[in-house]
């Protein structure tokens, strides 16, 4: 005996089902977006940090580059003034004695005076 296979038709979901199968949808499709929306922003706030870290670096890289010059200038002044002032205390070290024997009282002129 053969027996009749009965056509199954497709199955049809009751109208609270299928809102909720409907709302589930929706809820995965949304969480879905808003995990997408955190991993862009967590991108975008890693981008904005390394910005502002490399803006940090080369500023105080920067200030170090003015501050090494400023103090190089400082100091080449400093030596500058230090030769100077070197190279006249060279020249002075015999004027004491010039002046000396300028000064030095003639003593054949005083003997002379005194007779």
């Amino acid at each position: 005996m053969k027996r009749k296979v009965a056509k199954v038709g497709k199955l049809r979901l009751s109208p609270n089902e299928e809102t909720m199968l409907l709302k589930e949808e929706y809820e995965r499709r949304r969480k879905l977006r808003l995990q997408q929306v955190r991993e862009q922003q967590k991108y975008i706030a890693l981008q904005i940090r390394q910005k502002v870290k490399q803006r940090r670096e080369e500023q105080l890289h920067q200030l170090e580059e003015a501050l090494t010059a400023e103090w190089q200038k400082a100091q080449d002044q400093k030596m500058k003034a230090l030769e100077k002032l070197y190279l006249s205390s060279l020249r002075a070290i015999g004027e004491g004695h010039r002046q000396a024997k300028e000064n030095e009282p003639d003593l054949e002129a005083l003997a002379k005076q005194a007779e």
